[in-house]
């Protein structure tokens, strides 16, 4: 099997239970960091070179490749265009190559927060749901082509079995993410007047369902979540926060000044997270992937507070 991503929260977390399975006797990793370890060939690819869909297919053609899976998509803060460049350009080349290579399977990593946040949303949002993500943010934006471009890649191949896995927010103690950057702080900025429902995922359990997906037959879309929900406040103080409730005015301006100083926390644009429920149905993975949580969602949040 293959991976793109390896040095990535999601990759990081899948690599041991890949390592630890009989069953797989060759892990072909691609990604610009070296890497090493059983069972591990490591290629360096730079998704963002005019060259890597080439190099991608030649490292995807040595040997057959029963799962890829593309897990490149980027969390964290980055400059300028380059997470465009990874996420949009990246699978573009990624998907060219696997096509071409004719992969076994395609497993591609993805978020419940594509569906956005907005009052008229379902109380509980399926899966056929319209990804309309949030106004302004390229963060969003740039994941929601992916996904359309996942989806014309099942089009030209119905011979590849393809997945995409939508995780709610991934908290835990070694992943970062926008949701953990906000949730590490003492005092987390909230919107008074609001208190929308959260989900999220142990990234334990992230992990596992990355792995259930090896050997699956699932293809389509499918949300990843935990049970239960949590109100945003709630959420804080399971992780070992305190709410501050701030008018969204203030709220806007704080998270400029902290994001201005290089502090810990989300992105501006996010903050219609910050004011309206988005709470996914997890009963489709339940059903056709057999992926069950380990953790519920207040072990998700406490997890968070094995990083103070």
């Amino acid at each position: 099997m293959a991976l793109t991503g390896p040095s990535g929260d999601l990759g990081a977390l899948l690599l041991p239970k890949l390592q630890a399975d009989a069953s797989v006797e060759r892990i072909l990793t691609l990604g610009p960091r070296p890497l090493s370890g059983p069972k591990i060939d490591h290629r360096s690819l730079d998704l963002t070179r005019h060259d890597a869909e080439e190099e991608l297919a030649d490292a995807l053609g040595e040997h057959p490749v029963d799962v890829l899976y593309h897990l490149a998509f980027l969390n964290r803060r980055v400059r300028g265009s380059v997470a465009h460049e990874v996420e949009v350009i990246g699978t573009m080349r990624v998907l060219a190559a696997a096509g071409a290579a004719k992969v076994g399977r395609l497993v591609v990593s993805s978020l419940t927060a594509l569906y956005g946040a907005r009052p008229e949303l379902p109380a509980l949002v399926r899966e056929e749901q319209p990804l309309t993500g949030v106004p302004h943010s390229r963060y969003v934006q740039d994941k929601i082509e992916v996904e359309r471009q996942v989806h014309q890649f099942r089009e030209r191949h119905p011979e590849i079995p393809t997945l995409v896995l939508r995780f709610a927010p991934v908290l835990g103690p070694s992943v970062d993410n926008p949701a953990t950057r906000l949730l590490s702080r003492r005092l987390v900025p909230t919107l008074l007047g609001f208190n929308p429902l959260w989900q999220a995922i142990h990234e334990d359990d992230a992990a596992l369902a990355l792995h259930t997906a090896l050997r699956s037959d699932a293809t389509g879309e499918l949300n990843i979540v935990a049970a239960g929900v949590l109100a945003f406040s709630g959420l804080v103080h399971e992780a070992g926060g305190h709410a501050l409730p701030l008018p969204l005015r203030v709220a806007r301006a704080a998270m400029r000044t902290l994001n201005a100083a290089g502090a810990s926390t989300a992105p501006v644009n996010l903050l219609d997270y910050l004011r309206y429920s988005w709470v996914a149905d997890g009963a489709k993975a339940r059903r056709t992937l057999g992926f069950i949580p380990r953790h519920n969602v207040l072990d998700a949040a406490r997890s968070m507070r094995a990083r103070n």
